[in-house]
């Protein structure tokens, strides 16, 4: 799979999930993100949240394996496309971790939303061959 040129988010889903991270702190928020990828562009449409039932959701997360089932139901009998993962980290930056590079396929897009005290940032990234490649993102 290519990674697209740019990712396109509207300004209301990003301050939707920037807000739905700051409600669950002081724990990783992590859900979809769903849309359009062409070859050149990855546009999201909607995102869901997912229950996050990692160990410690304080520094990881893991989506609950029932809801994660339930929406790959909903997204292909709804043709729906999952373009992207998403999570947060609360208190560092939109950075990957080395624990996010244990838990990442490859596939798709990997979003993170830091949130650094007032701070937040959102950034897209592809994975390739072992290494984070940033994806530009363009709120419209």
């Amino acid at each position: 799979m290519s990674v697209p040129a740019r990712c396109m988010i509207p300004h209301r889903i990003a301050t939707d999930l920037i807000s739905q991270c700051r409600a669950r702190l002081p724990y990783e928020a992590c859900g979809v993100l769903l849309g359009i990828r062409t070859e050149e562009e990855l546009t999201v449409e909607s995102y869901c949240l997912l229950r996050n039932v990692a160990a410690d959701p304080r520094i990881s997360f893991r989506f609950a394996p029932d809801e994660w089932i339930r929406l790959n139901l909903r997204t292909q009998k709804n043709q729906r496309e999952i373009v992207g993962l998403w999570h947060s980290h609360p208190s560092g930056p939109a950075l990957p971790s080395a624990q996010d590079a244990e838990g990442w396929d490859g596939c798709g897009s990997y979003w993170i939303i830091g949130l650094e005290g007032c701070r937040t940032d959102i950034r897209a990234y592809a994975g390739s061959g072992g290494e984070w490649i940033p994806i530009p993102l363009i709120a419209v």
